[in-house]
């Protein structure tokens, strides 16, 4: 499912409004603009209803209305939500022109059931999207895309750690939540494939490494000295191995980046790729090999889509 467009205004004729309009989408997407005019606000309002629609989290907006259209297989899909003092007002999907959802200002409405092949009454609590509360794939399976859009949609903030500054004292195989959980289990599951394909990436935006792995370093914990997990690589003009902790800013975000791009192309994630502040740390030449790569990467499959500033 990729998204097509998006409408956004919080605070309605009141001092405090924001709108974003007419804002469309193809696969490839570069926001430019001078400093203040709403690029980063712009992601960060897509990568806010990413984690709405795929509950990380409850509403938080004192004010915020959205008109969303996805497509699906060539089929359009529309959204709407309309959000007061962090409370659902509104809420609405349609499936092409056919209406599958419609809820009114006290939480009641009504969704369509697949199996049953009729309507049925709803009022989830009104502080909870009903495209998360009420999920069933035998019944409303027509949210699930939305919650598997929201769910592998990736925000990267490049002028951010990006991971840099979490370490692993116990390995989970399910865990995906830091970029060194992410690199274990890529390396568990795809092995030289994987590892191969991010010292390439690197390379093409001139880093010259020979091997990233994983590997134990000190590190003082409650009073004691542990060993915990880090990402750790060579680059070919050093004797010495170098920890993700102690690589430059510039360097790590790049390689994490790569870490979980490669991971969701080889997992066959479909992504919504966010990047804010692109090429943060890196010098001229770098960031435009980087883009450039990324280009190249997204043409290369179907499985990602990518907005970037």
């Amino acid at each position: 499912m990729k998204l097509k467009s998006i409408e956004y205004s919080q605070y309605n004729n009141e001092p405090e409004e924001w709108q974003l309009e007419g804002c469309t989408f193809n696969d490839i997407n570069l926001i430019v603009g001078k400093n203040a005019t709403g690029k980063t606000r712009t992601l960060n309002v897509i990568a806010g209803l990413t984690s709405l629609l795929a509950g990380e989290k409850k509403p938080r907006y004192n004010s915020g209305n959205f008109l969303v259209v996805f497509e699906n297989q060539g089929i359009e899909i529309t959204y709407r939500l309309i959000l007061k003092n962090a409370q659902v007002v509104e809420e609405e999907l349609k499936q092409g022109n056919k209406e599958l959802l419609l809820r009114s200002v006290d939480g009641s409405g009504k969704i369509f059931a697949e199996k049953l092949e009729s309507y049925i009454d709803f009022q989830p609590p009104i502080d909870e999207l009903a495209v998360v509360n009420r999920r069933d794939p035998i019944q409303h399976p027509f949210f699930e895309n939305l919650y598997q859009w929201g769910k592998t949609a990736r925000h990267f903030k490049f002028a951010t750690p990006m991971g840099q500054d979490q370490l692993v004292i116990n390995s989970n195989p399910k865990d995906l939540s830091t970029v060194v959980a992410i690199f274990e289990n890529g390396i568990s599951n795809y092995d030289k494939e994987y590892v191969q394909g991010i010292i390439e990436d690197m390379h093409k935006i001139g880093y010259e490494l020979e091997d990233i792995k994983m590997g134990d370093i000190p590190f003082a914990h409650n009073g004691n000295i542990i060993k915990v997990n880090s990402i750790q690589v060579k680059e070919k003009d050093l004797n010495v191995i170098t920890p993700h902790i102690e690589m430059s800013s510039g360097m790590f975000r790049a390689l994490s980046l790569f870490i979980q791009l490669n991971y969701s192309i080889l997992a066959n994630l479909p992504s919504c790729i966010l990047i804010d502040d692109i090429g943060e740390g890196l010098d001229y030449t770098r960031s435009t090999a980087l883009i450039e790569l990324l280009i190249s990467k997204v043409e290369g499959s179907q499985r990602i889509k990518k907005i970037s500033q």
